[in-house]
């Protein structure tokens, strides 16, 4: 079940051609790993099941055409008898603990971070050890179920015709994107996630899948009576037997001992680079730091982390994603910064995480390599990606952790400051967004009150062939427009695209051309953000947007505005959901419009005078840049209907944020807090 307004369809355009439908390969992840004497067990839960009434129960049910909701009873029941793997007459010993729950109108709970009301109507939960063959039955009100502790999931439809295996693959059904977002939201709780299992149930019939960080892959329809040996033995290998491993957990990232993904606070993790014999390991505080919310594209994650077996133990920032074969690697990039430079994160170690395919012989880790080893499958994958990890020396905290007004502008100054030696490198990073924007820790060196992180879409521009962009301000008369820099990703040939490989960056940070780019490619099909030629002005324009969003968490989180104005308190509140609480391009669209069409008063009214100052000529930067231009057909019309009105109208044109524009507005908010 999921609430209106869903994220579902985000998915739909980018998941078509990369799904496989009645696939032979998703069943190979349960055989591969057997249970001694699965036969013997199988049969007694078999007659466990029948002699209950359950099934016959929910077939009944089914063929009345009964509402989704009134099927979940039965198949709890089904669920539990097969977990509990009638022990008393097998002897069957479990070795994993985990329960599958119904969700009902439930949702888990997301710990502080920004995900829908959505939810499965089974989850799989890892829950404590018991000594009995049963779990004590949990309940989902209880607000004790928390995402983390999730690792699959199963989706129930009550007909046949909403399945997920169409006649047609040129769509994309609902049940396989709705599956997607259950699947990125448990891999945003669980960074170290690497693929997710779930079953499909619809009407009389269920299918396996599959889902990693290149599409999908769906089993062929089965028979819920008919092949109840084969929904057994799934069910019962996901609650008992498969290891955290084998259900898709990153070998190189160990829970710390005595650490649990269902214990009060987060767990820590002992993490390694995976090769054999490599001596680097780190161990992980707290909940990550940022954590993406996307399923198809790099993943990212960061933490903060201690190195382990140092006399020191320095703490570093530990980062992974999944990076593109085309494309250099962020350690790479970071190479070409041959010096420290002020405002921008320093590299400790980056290299690709690896996996032990064979006896003393271990391979990078990618999407094509997972699919090889648990599925048998050989295909190949588009654009296979592989996981990615470094470790920062430079470590810092979100903008929104800024204990005084003067750290924040200090802050994100030198943030600022950090990017433009970026470009003068030839780097434009493009994705400037909440996760790679931090504060220096405190006593830290002048020129590292703030920096950058995250290289992993910087582009790289080649000076001997294209021009670098224009750092000092035009005369006011050009309007100061920004000269585009010309930054073209440096790639390998590539036969095949990866899935949502058009959005390059964050989307609810990014510049409104960019999104306005993408309603154009899906309509059109003839245009992609990423043959924009990306500018300096692109990522300004989403810097700004994160000084927002980092003062609107930082006042709602501490509660700053609480007592000044309740009215203030809550239009706040509903700028911050509409303008960072898109969750479609559309969404996100319509989000920033409205934050541009009307100056938002309420807010710069209860911050203090070097805040107000600051965010009120960010915001008109924007508001100037983000003008919209009339179509070329009516753009001669609406001048002849101006000039007959004499009201001055379609004289606007964009003009392009600056860095000496920005410099300008922190020299008036640097002054206001002397």
């Amino acid at each position: 079940m999921t609430a209106s307004g869903d994220s579902r369809t985000t998915y739909q355009q980018d998941l078509l051609g990369h799904i496989e439908y009645r696939s032979t390969k998703p069943i190979k992840a349960y055989e591969k790993w057997f249970i001694t004497g699965i036969d013997t067990v199988i049969k007694a839960i078999e007659t466990t099941i029948k002699a209950s009434h359950d099934l016959a129960e929910f077939q009944q049910r089914v063929e009345d055409n009964a509402d989704e909701k009134y099927l979940y009873s039965s198949l709890q029941n089904i669920f539990r008898t097969i977990e509990g793997a009638a022990a008393d007459v097998t002897g069957y010993k479990r070795t994993q603990f985990r329960q599958l729950v119904s969700m009902a109108e439930r949702v888990p709970d997301a710990e502080g971070m920004s995900f829908p009301d959505n939810k499965p109507d089974f989850m799989l939960a890892e829950v404590p050890p018991m000594s009995g063959p049963l779990t004590p039955a949990l309940d989902a009100g209880s607000g004790g179920i928390k995402w983390r502790q999730i690792c699959g999931f199963i989706e129930v439809k009550p007909s046949i015709k909403e399945g997920p295996n169409g006649a047609r693959s040129a769509t994309v059904r609902p049940i396989v994107s709705q599956g997607a977002d259950y699947a990125r939201l448990i891999m945003a709780a669980r960074p170290f996630q690497l693929y997710v299992l779930c079953i499909f149930i619809y009407g009389h019939k269920f299918s396996l899948g599959w889902y990693d960080r290149r599409g999908v892959i769906i089993s062929d329809d089965y028979d819920i009576v008919d092949d109840l040996k084969i929904l057994i033995n799934v069910v019962l290998q996901l609650t008992t037997h498969m290891t955290t491993y084998q259900l898709g957990h990153d070998r190189s990232a160990c829970l710390l001992e005595g650490h649990s993904y269902y214990q009060a606070e987060y767990p820590s993790f002992l993490v390694s680079m995976g090769a054999d014999g490599d001596t680097y390991r780190w161990q992980t505080q707290g909940p990550p730091i940022w954590s993406s919310l996307s399923l198809l594209g790099c993943g990212t994650a960061t933490w903060r982390a201690v190195s382990v077996g140092m006399k020191k133990a320095p703490v570093v920032v530990l980062k992974t994603l999944w990076r593109s074969q085309t494309r250099r690697s962020e350690s790479n990039v970071y190479g070409q910064i041959k010096s420290p430079l002020p405002g921008v994160a320093e590299l400790s170690l980056g290299d690709d995480v690896r996996i032990p395919v064979a006896r003393e012989t271990h391979a990078p880790i990618s999407i094509g390599i997972l699919r090889s080893l648990i599925l048998d499958d050989d295909i190949g994958v588009p654009d296979d990606p592989i996981l990615h990890r470094l470790a920062l020396k430079t470590v810092g905290r979100p903008l929104w952790d800024a204990e005084t007004t003067k750290i924040f502008v200090l802050g994100s100054l030198a943030a600022l400051k950090g990017h433009q030696g970026l470009v003068e490198r030839g780097v434009l990073h493009r994705d400037m967004s909440p996760g790679n924007i931090f504060l220096g820790d405190l006593g830290c060196a002048e020129g590292w009150e703030g920096f950058v992180a995250d290289l992993e879409l910087a582009s790289v521009a080649h000076p001997e062939t294209e021009t670098i962009v224009t750092l000092h301000p035009l005369p006011p008369s050009a309007g100061q427009l920004n000269t585009r820099g010309i930054f073209r990703e440096e790639t390998v040939a590539s036969s095949s695209k990866a899935p949502g490989a058009e959005i390059t960056g964050t989307a609810l940070f990014m510049a409104k051309e960019l999104l306005d780019m993408m309603v154009i490619s899906d309509k059109s099909k003839k245009v992609r953000p990423a043959q924009i030629e990306r500018g300096v002005h692109h990522d300004l324009e989403s810097f700004i947007l994160v000084l927002f969003y980092a003062v609107m968490r930082r006042g709602l989180n501490r509660q700053l505005w609480a007592e000044k104005n309740q009215a203030d308190q809550h239009r706040i509140k509903e700028l911050y959901r509409s303008l960072f609480g898109g969750h479609t391009i559309q969404h996100i669209r319509i989000g920033r419009s409205s934050f541009l069409g009307e100056k938002p008063s309420y807010l710069f009214d209860v911050v203090d005078d070097p805040i107000a100052a600051l965010l009120y000529g960010c915001w008109n930067l924007l508001k100037i840049q983000c003008i919209t231009t009339d179509s070329t057909r009516t753009a001669d019309l609406f001048a002849e209907v101006d000039q007959m009105m004499q009201w001055g109208g379609g004289s606007a044109k964009p003009k392009l944020i600056t860095y000496a524009q920005l410099y300008d507005l922190y020299g008036i908010a640097i002054r206001k807090l002397n």
